[in-house]
This record gives C-alpha cells, sequence and structure tokens, in this order.
C-alpha cells in the first residue's frame, strides 16, 4: 500500500494510535470507499437514516441544522479531518442531525456500518478511539449547560448561539427571525434588535434580513459585552 495512504487514516481521529500491522492488515481487509466530490453536492439530508460513517478529509463542507420546527437553521462549515455520523450510528436516534452539502471540491471517505462495528469488535485502539469521541461530545454538552449565566441580553444571546453550534470555533449563520429569537430568549423583538445592533457595531455580528452571521465565533466567545 502507498505510504500515503497509511499518513491518511492515521490523519482520521478513529485511527489515531494504531500500528502498521493493524493498519495493514485493515487496507488488506476492509472496503474503505474514498471518493471526489465537487462543490454543491448534498452528502446526506438531515433526518435521513445514519448507515455508516463520513470523514472529512480534505475541502469545505457546509452544515446545515433546522430547528425542530422548521422555522430557523444553522449554517457552520466543518473542520477537516473530522468524522460525521459517529454520535447516530447506534442508539434509539439513527438519523443524521443536519444536512451537509460540499463547499468546495472535496475528498471523502465512507465506511458502512458493519464495517465500523467489525473494526470496533477487532481492534482494540479502534474502540478506544470511539469511546473517547463519544465521551468527549458528552462531556462538552454537559459542561456547556453549566456554563454561569450570561448578565444581559447581549450575552444571552450569546449564550443561545454557543449553544446550538457543532463547533465553538469558525463562521458561523443563523438563520433566524428577530421574533423568533425574541421568543427563546423570553424578549420583546424590539430589545432583540437593539442588542443585535450593539454586538454588529463592535464588530461581532454582521446583521442581514432574517439572517444574523458571525465572522469568527472564537471573538465572539472572547468578547466582553458589558453590564
Amino acid at each position: 500500500m502507498e505510504p500515503s495512504m497509511f499518513d491518511t487514516l492515521l490523519s482520521l481521529p478513529l485511527f489515531q494510535g494504531l500500528g502498521h500491522d493493524d493498519l495493514t492488515r485493515i487496507l488488506e481487509s476492509t472496503r474503505l470507499d474514498f471518493e471526489t466530490i465537487e462543490e454543491g453536492h448534498v452528502l446526506h439530508h438531515q433526518d435521513q437514516p445514519c448507515n455508516g460513517l463520513l470523514f472529512l478529509l480534505e475541502g469545505e463542507v457546509l452544515s446545515q441544522r433546522l430547528s425542530a420546527d422548521r422555522s430557523w437553521s444553522v449554517e457552520e462549515t466543518l473542520a477537516v479531518p473530522s468524522v460525521v455520523g459517529l454520535e447516530v450510528l447506534y442508539g434509539s436516534t439513527r438519523h443524521h442531525l443536519q444536512t451537509l452539502t460540499t463547499a468546495s471540491t472535496c475528498r471523502l471517505l465512507f465506511i458502512d456500518k458493519r464495517t465500523i462495528s467489525a473494526l470496533t469488535a477487532y481492534f482494540e485502539v479502534f474502540r478506544l478511539n470511539v469511546l473517547n469521541q463519544l465521551t468527549t461530545a458528552v462531556v462538552r454538552n454537559e459542561l456547556t449547560d453549566w456554563l454561569p449565566a450570561e448578565e444581559n441580553l447581549r450575552g444571552r444571546i450569546r449564550a443561545f448561539m454557543r449553544a446550538h453550534v457543532s463547533r465553538p470555533a469558525g463562521r458561523k449563520r443563523f438563520n433566524i427571525p428577530m421574533w423568533i429569537l425574541g421568543r427563546y430568549l423570553g424578549e420583546d423583538k424590539r430589545y432583540v434588535s437593539y442588542a443585535l445592533h450593539e454586538m454588529q457595531a463592535a464588530g461581532l455580528l454582521i446583521l442581514e434580513r432574517r439572517s444574523i452571521e458571525v465572522p469568527s465565533f472564537e471573538a465572539l466567545l472572547k468578547a466582553d459585552l458589558g453590564n
């Protein structure tokens, strides 16, 4: 096998730590579907059944997650390399949580559920990596739920945004009318509008019709939003 294949697998969270012999066995006995997909291709839709794991190797992939009532959504670019679908591959909820669309030419790897189950059973390092990914996600969500309460409306807007992104970094877009955001926050939409415009004046947001763009989520989290 080409050395670059080993490097590709070792760059992925679930394969890190596997030895040369184990990787050789995997490459010789396992079907790995590497694909190059052009921009604008829908990889899967929200609520579509999850039949395996999608590994993002190169390029940009846009994630869009709709609210339960389909009245608003969040868009963000996923980190590369990363894996999609692990949290819904097993258990009671086995449907994708977001719609994924390629935002550039992307290199991807898909591994079906049966193969993932076999790798988890036969390779201890792979199994531990799966558990590490799942427990890290659980702890991250728990910590978010127990963060200190924000002191003002600007801070509560930030907390709402932080609770609805998959990764607190990078560019985000919230496609949400102000009256719906106000309903979540328990505030009149006029006050929500004032707070958002103050955050825009501070360079933290870009307001558009029925949407809010966050150029840098890291900057939003670090910002002193005052009293």
